[in-house]
């Protein structure tokens, strides 16, 4: 190579390096890195004893952490799952800034980085964030983010996040993300109660009248009330029915009120154990899913530490229950007829 093919390479790679570097600046939004390493919530560890609630919002995750002590527990007062609370305040504290990324409004949908509130539709719809707002002592919100979609490229444990500041169109890539359930059933221990379907005696539906009644005769269930009806029951409508008490998880919980009215939809099951355990629905008139209060008794002094077990978690709060269990509160005798026998 000439002398001068040489240096002529040599300015042609310093052209190049400068339109790159002009490049990068121009477009800030995707190049950005000057705020590399920057702590994401500043203050936030030395401001943690004064934020009182952890306000979260997403489509199937909305709930508020309210402090308690040096601890959180879940607004409705009952407890959360070991390790929650502390997994998501530690992994806020270390969110660091990886680059800057669009401000453009119009592309926060790509990054799932539209505000919750902003979801009208029944169904989960893609683009909308997870929204946190830590509220301090006095009510003065500390701050409020908008998180979403991860990031796996951005090295680490937990790869990277989008997110922006409520009120902000300037979005972030970071390095880690945050640590907490999916789904808000997943904030508690929600299995309640398992009971083995050997176990199972029988189950009665009251409202303001007994609707009906299975029982296990000879290990077969039978449809025992009401007495004189004229149609095989269908077998698997009533295997639901024992099924319920197999193994009882809920989906969400609030506190219960003081009174209730006494005709309230009842599903009673009696075990082998001597364990009476009561699912009564609070909203009989409501579509869907249900909500349930759960009582729970001892004739036996078998069954005496599983009672006691389910009052101590079900006491003084009411149950989201599953839509078989719910629809199964509305059911009429002539639900368990047989398709066969339509």
């Amino acid at each position: 190579m000439t002398n001068k093919k040489f240096i002529i390479l040599i300015f042609v790679s310093i052209l190049f390096a400068i339109s790159a570097a002009i490049s990068i600046n121009l477009n800030s939004q995707n190049y950005n890195f000057k705020d590399r390493g920057e702590i994401f919530l500043n203050n936030f560890t030395q401001n943690i004893n004064d934020i009182n609630v952890i306000s979260i919002e997403s489509f199937e995750n909305n709930i508020d952490l309210v402090k308690k002590g040096s601890s959180y527990i879940s607004e409705s007062g009952y407890p959360l799952k070991k390790g929650m609370w502390e997994n998501l305040i530690t992994s806020l504290s270390l969110l660091r800034i990886e680059e800057s990324k669009t401000n453009n409004p119009n592309r926060h949908k790509d990054l799932n980085l539209k505000s919750p509130e902003l979801n009208k539709s029944e169904d989960e719809s893609e683009g909308f964030a997870t929204k946190i707002t830590l509220k301090k002592s006095d009510g003065t919100i500390f701050s409020s983010i908008l998180f979403g979609k991860i990031d796996p490229s951005v090295g680490g444990l937990s790869g990277g996040q989008f997110a922006r500041m409520s009120g902000e169109n300037q979005s972030y890539l970071l390095k880690g993300a945050i640590r907490m359930p999916g789904g808000k059933s997943d904030w508690f221990e929600s299995l309640l109660f398992t009971i083995k379907n050997e176990s199972f005696v029988k189950a009665s539906l009251i409202k303001k009248d007994k609707i009906f009644e299975i029982e296990d005769i000879k290990n077969s269930l039978k449809l025992t009330y009401p007495q004189n009806h004229s149609f095989k029951p269908d077998e698997e409508k009533l295997k639901d029915v024992r099924d319920v008490i197999e193994s009882f998880y809920f989906y969400d919980v609030r506190k219960s009120l003081k009174n209730y009215s006494d005709e309230l939809p009842t599903l009673t099951y009696k075990t082998k154990e001597g364990l009476i355990l009561s699912i009564s629905s609070v909203n009989p008139d409501a579509k869907g899913e249900s909500w349930v209060i759960i009582n729970s008794e001892s004739i036996d002094s078998k069954s005496k530490k599983l009672a006691d077990e389910i009052k101590n978690k079900t006491e003084g709060f009411e149950f989201l229950a599953n839509i078989n269990t719910s629809n199964i509160l509305r059911w009429k005798a002539n639900d368990f007829i047989s398709q066969n026998n339509k």
